[in-house]
C-alpha cells in the first residue's frame, strides 16, 4: 500500500528563523518617538556614508563642539500627512562648520537651508518641510572653539486642525499631546507649555 507523505514545510530551526522575522518587520513599523533628547555626537559615527533613520514626533538635537564630524541624519514623521518645523533655541556655528537641511528622505540635491558662521537664529527663523521627512547634514572641522554648536527643536505637525486628534496649538497647528507641557516650544507660540495644554 502506497502511503502518501506530506512534506514538512518548515523545520524546527526555520520556524524560530520565521518568528525573529516577523518580529524584526513588526518594529520596523513602530510608532514614532515621542520627544527625545539627543547630543547629535551620540546618534553620528565618523562615517558620512551611513545615514541614521528616526521616526519621530519631537526632538531636541544639540551640538557642541564636535570636532571633525561627518555625519548624516534623516527623521521621518509618523504619518505621511504631517510636516517637519525646526526651530532653533541656540544656533552659533564657525566658518568652517555647516550644517545643512534637505526637504526629503536624503542629503543628495538642493538643499533647504545652508547654516554656517553667518547663520544666526534671527535671519534663519523657522523652517518647514513640504514632506514628511527632514535631513540634516553636519560638518565640522578639526577644531572647533568652545561654545560652538547648536540646539535644534525638530517638531511633527499637520496644518489643518480639522482631525486633529492630539493637542491643537493657538496658530493652529496639530501635535502629539506627549509634546505638551516638557518646557520645549513645540508649537512655535508656546501655547503647548500654557494653561491651554493645562500645563501645571
Amino acid at each position: 500500500m502506497n502511503r502518501c507523505v506530506m512534506p514538512a514545510l518548515f523545520s524546527p530551526s526555520s520556524l524560530v528563523i520565521l518568528v525573529f522575522l516577523v518580529l524584526g518587520l513588526s518594529t520596523y513599523g513602530a510608532s514614532a518617538e515621542k520627544n527625545k533628547y539627543y547630543h547629535i555626537s551620540t546618534l553620528c559615527g565618523q562615517k558620512i556614508f551611513h545615514p541614521l533613520y528616526k521616526k519621530i514626533d519631537g526632538v531636541v538635537l544639540t551640538s557642541d563642539s564636535e570636532d571633525d564630524l561627518k555625519c548624516v541624519i534623516t527623521f521621518q514623521t509618523d504619518s505621511i500627512l504631517q510636516k517637519f518645523m525646526l526651530r532653533f533655541d541656540h544656533l552659533a556655528l564657525d566658518c568652517n562648520d555647516h550644517l545643512f537641511v534637505y526637504d526629503g528622505d536624503n542629503a543628495y540635491g538642493t538643499h533647504k537651508a545652508h547654516l554656517s558662521c553667518r547663520s544666526t537664529r534671527g535671519n534663519v527663523g523657522t523652517i518647514f518641510t513640504q514632506s514628511n521627512f527632514v535631513t540634516l547634514k553636519y560638518l565640522t572641522d578639526e577644531w572647533s572653539k568652545s561654545g560652538n554648536g547648536f540646539k535644534l527643536v525638530i517638531t511633527a505637525f499637520k496644518t489643518s486642525p480639522v482631525g486633529c486628534q492630539d493637542f491643537q496649538c493657538l496658530n493652529t497647528f496639530c501635535i502629539s499631546e506627549d509634546l505638551t507641557c516638557d518646557n520645549i516650544n513645540h508649537c512655535g507660540d508656546n501655547s503647548d507649555e500654557t494653561s491651554l495644554a493645562l500645563c501645571p
